[in-house]
């Protein structure tokens, strides 16, 4: 296990967060409440991230837990769900009824058992990859550190990236320590130092404006020579393998295998699938 000082000497300026007291709060946008005592609730609380989203998963609680698929843990598909929704009030400029009404029709509701799967499953793919890396490992795009858990099981020592408050606020709650409030396309640590990276249901949104491809950049040049690449993605007509292994290749990395651990069927005959992809950093 990595010490925190020698964590510090992987940064480019010896930069080893402890707090996030500077770290700069997004402002969010004022909505007309229209009377409605769940909006007014929530306008109340989108000064702190942490009381907006505990207050989204108490909502949640009370309106979906009794109507969730068997196999779904409510409990789950509540912090989840709410983390999706603040993202959409803190970052998209949504109003919180709307993101709330959105993520609790009946069709997000008859997906829950299929998301829940494919969850299952990626983890214990993951699981099994992780047991045999080495660390230490760079999380980017590490949420609210959804992955923490697995990360322990294999004893590895981790950074977590994220660029969201809320995502760094949840990881900082929940006791993980080394949470890096930072672009994926600006990482701020010295070339060659990780073993492993994962980059997790990241790289599909910003496929079309070039972010994916900076970031990926960025990524090998932190990663060893002959260091792991676990990247997952969701793999449909806008975002396919071809266009998922081209990214990869071209920041310099090999691709040794993709699995495909979920496939479901979409409008039009089409099917989607959730991949895992493991390559290695040519150096």
């Amino acid at each position: 296990m990595l010490s925190k000082g020698k964590f510090a000497q992987l940064t480019r300026a010896h930069f080893c967060p402890k707090d996030f007291g500077d770290v700069q709060w997004v402002q969010l946008p004022v909505h007309s409440p229209g009377g409605h005592p769940n909006l007014e609730q929530a306008m109340k609380k989108t000064d702190n991230p942490l009381d907006l989203f505990d207050f989204t998963c108490e909502r949640l609680q009370a309106t979906v837990a009794d109507r969730l698929p068997d196999g779904v843990d409510p409990a789950a598909f509540c912090a989840e769900t709410a983390y999706c929704i603040c993202l959409a009030v803190t970052a998209q400029g949504e109003s919180w009824e709307t993101a709330f009404h959105k993520y609790v029709d009946t069709e997000v509701l008859e997906r829950a058992g299929r998301d829940a799967e494919s969850e299952r499953r990626e983890l214990d793919l993951l699981r099994i990859e992780l047991a045999q890396a080495r660390g230490p490992v760079l999380d980017v795009g590490a949420g609210w550190g959804r992955v923490a858990a697995l990360y322990a099981q294999a004893e590895l020592p981790v950074y977590y990236v994220e660029t969201s408050v809320l995502g760094t606020r949840l990881m900082q709650r929940t006791g993980l320590k080394r949470i890096v409030a930072a672009q994926g396309e600006a990482l701020p640590f010295l070339s060659g130092v990780f073993h492993t990276i994962l980059i997790g249901w990241v790289l599909h949104h910003d496929a079309g404006d070039g972010n994916a491809s900076r970031l990926l950049r960025e990524a090998a040049r932190v990663t060893a020579p002959g260091g792991l690449l676990l990247s997952v993605e969701p793999l449909d007509e806008r975002f396919d393998r071809t266009k998922w292994t081209t990214l990869i290749t071209q920041a310099g990395f090999s691709v040794c295998r993709i699995g495909a651990f979920y496939e479901y069927p979409r409008a039009k005959g089409s099917i989607s699938s959730h991949a895992l992809l493991v390559g290695t950093y040519l150096g």
